[in-house]
């Protein structure tokens, strides 16, 4: 059976990729993959790519390109009212900027024990988050989800109980542990490999403490030919994840896996598809 047809864009450093799928029988099926160069603000390109190859009618997710900003912690049970308050008032006072003022979102689920949950909460830059939503919305999409980078890769990589993640930002290297869609810790380092294999003992370790299991394997996406082939030694060590298996029809064949704004994309229309939402 053909599930509803979605479509889900990724807002990259020098580019926009939007893709549209479906699934059949519980696999993701790619019809189209558009890429759009960037000249402006997120707000106006997205808008702009939306006007030319956006529905209306379908379900519309987005990511864009910036700073992992997320701290994953354990608090006694809260009923959701108090998560929201509580989420809304440690984002505030973890990631507070002045400058660019912060939109919060939290996920939860159990913790380690019956009186325990785990709470993810996420900070956007608030003025990003309203240009994108009204690019799309003002083109009259049906925008379900705004997420946070680089969590579509969790989706993409088939939201394993351990995957660590090693994506660019900037100038360095983010590393993160995902369990299942949640990303238990995360750190910032340099380009030099040793530093970015210590980085993932790290997150490991200060994930353990939630039950994370060991590292099922690592993916290494964003970075050029060269830099990728130095980090080879990441994925000896850990062993590599593949992505979800898909079914590649008409225009879907442009779709590029070695390219993380592709990817991205992809990632986000499984969860739309997944969870819609």
């Amino acid at each position: 059976m053909k599930s509803k047809r979605v479509m889900a864009i990724a807002i990259g450093h020098d580019e926009i990729v939007g893709v549209k799928a479906y699934k059949i029988e519980g696999t993701a099926v790619l019809e189209d993959v558009i890429v759009q160069k960037r000249h402006s603000n997120k707000g106006t390109d997205v808008k702009e790519f939306f006007e030319y190859y956006g529905e209306v009618g379908i379900s519309i997710g987005c990511v864009f390109e910036s700073p992992l900003q997320s701290v994953y912690m354990e608090t006694p049970m809260m009923h959701k009212i108090d998560q929201y308050l509580f989420a809304h008032r440690e984002g505030k006072r973890i990631f507070q900027n002045e400058d660019f003022p912060n939109a919060i979102d939290f996920a939860s689920r159990p913790g380690t024990t019956e009186e325990l949950m785990c709470m993810l909460i996420v900070a956007l830059e608030r003025k990003q988050v309203k240009q994108v939503a009204q690019g799309i919305q003002q083109g009259g999409g049906d925008l379900r989800v705004i997420d946070y980078w680089p969590a579509p890769l969790a989706f993409s990589r088939g939201r394993e109980s351990s995957m660590l993640c090693i994506t660019p930002e900037e100038d360095k290297v983010r590393v993160s542990l995902w369990n299942d869609k949640f990303c238990t810790g995360h750190t910032l380092v340099s380009l030099d490999v040793n530093e970015v294999l210590e980085a993932c003992k790290t997150v490991y370790e200060d994930s353990k403490q939630f039950q994370v299991p060991y590292p099922k394997g690592a993916i290494v996406v964003g970075f050029d030919e060269t830099r990728s082939k130095a980090f080879e030694s990441i994925l000896e060590t850990y062993g590599t994840i593949d992505q979800v298996p898909l079914h590649i029809v008409d225009k879907g064949e442009d779709y590029n896996p070695q390219n993380i704004n592709h990817e991205m994309a992809f990632g986000l229309a499984i969860r739309l598809l997944t969870d819609g939402k």
